[in-house]
């Protein structure tokens, strides 16, 4: 059955795909795909919104409110800021989004109207990670609410009166995100395997352990954040989580000791990771960089598996049973005066995971 009723459009479209597209595999491309409409359906249900229609790598989205889908249209934006902080301009996704208002004819699978013209319309000209507005959406947002700036009236294909396009002020750069389970792992003895092994072996040793690290994170709520060589940055939003991948991440690591003779040091800290583009930064990462330093101290051979945390992870794991994993550090053994400072500040714990210990 068709009806008319007010609705609110939103259009949203990946920008500059198709080279990017073209540097994948088909498997590649098809993850891509899937873990990009993932992302966009997760936001869209979370502001009671609708997907109702895949165009290219593109999607048309229904929303309750103009304020709702300017909500969603943010979230997209920091999103993925977040989710491909320290990857390279030319590999980051980038959406362009669009939202308009009006009558439109709902019928059966299809929405028809001036009003889905029109969003189409001003996609095409709304840049790069830019939400755009149609002066209709504009004129019911909740401007107390979300900051909006004049652009400039366009004459669109298709209409007849020239339209004042409004867009979305997203002043603040830098994604702050606080209450983030830091991980940041770095194996031991890469050096050293590089020198004695080929290029091909250095290779296959960095996709089984690029592959793993992205697994647990799929697995546990978990982001990559930063790859530098064979160091790696990860978040978690829930600390039992974060300690399960962990978990798997030793008890995987067990098996590259036997094959590889590589150990691996892992800190772990709670707190803030400011995102500026490809860099992430904050007060916070220097400490949990600090925690995986003090390794050295716990561990008591080289090409160990060893993991040490801040007290802020043990007191939150308390009357739980990960709690008998912690050992307090020996601060006797801690010479260096950045260390023993955020010692002081934080301290610190060995943690066991996985079915190795102490005897190790």
């Amino acid at each position: 059955m068709a009806n008319f009723r007010t609705t609110v459009i939103m259009k949203t479209d990946m920008v500059d795909s198709t080279p990017r597209i073209a540097r994948l595999s088909q498997s590649e491309m098809g993850l891509q795909r899937k873990q990009h409409k993932r992302f966009i359906e997760d936001i869209t249900i979370r502001n009671l919104g609708s997907i109702y229609q895949e165009e290219g790598d593109g999607y048309w989205i229904e929303f309750p409110s103009v304020t709702s889908a300017v909500l969603a249209a943010r979230e997209m934006h920091q999103g993925l800021k977040a989710l491909q902080a320290g990857t390279s301009e030319r590999e980051r996704i980038t959406v362009r989004i669009a939202i308009a208002v009006g009558d439109i004819l709902h019928q059966e699978q299809d929405l028809i109207g001036t009003a889905m013209n029109l969003t189409a319309r001003i996609e095409k000209i709304t840049p790069p990670g830019e939400i755009y507005l149609s002066q209709a959406a504009w004129l019911v947002l909740n401007r107390a609410e979300i900051p909006t700036s004049f652009v400039n009236e366009y004459k669109l294909k298709g209409f007849r009166d020239l339209e004042k396009i409004y867009k979305v002020e997203q002043k603040l750069k830098t994604l702050i995100l606080a209450d983030q389970y830091i991980v940041f792992a770095d194996v031991q003895g890469f050096t050293a395997y590089t020198k004695s092994h080929t290029v091909e072996e250095v290779e296959q040793f960095l996709t089984e352990y690029d592959d793993f690290m992205h697994e647990i994170c799929d697995a546990y709520g978990g982001v990559v954040r930063q790859v530098i060589g064979d160091e790696y940055f990860l978040t978690f939003l829930e600390a039992n989580q974060m300690l399960k991948a962990m978990e798997k991440l030793c008890q995987y690591w067990k098996s590259v000791l036997e094959r590889h003779k590589t150990g691996i040091a892992i800190g772990i800290h709670k707190g803030k990771v400011n995102i500026y583009r490809s860099y992430i930064f904050s007060e916070d990462i220097n400490v949990v960089y600090v925690l995986h330093i003090l390794n050295e101290i716990v561990r008591s051979k080289k090409g160990q598996i060893s993991v040490v945390t801040s007290g802020v992870i043990r007191n939150e794991m308390q009357a739980t049973s990960w709690e008998p994993r912690f050992q307090e550090l020996d601060q006797s053994k801690i010479t260096n005066d950045l260390h023993k400072s955020v010692l002081e500040e934080h301290s610190a714990y060995q943690l066991f995971l996985g079915d190795w210990g102490e005897e190790e």
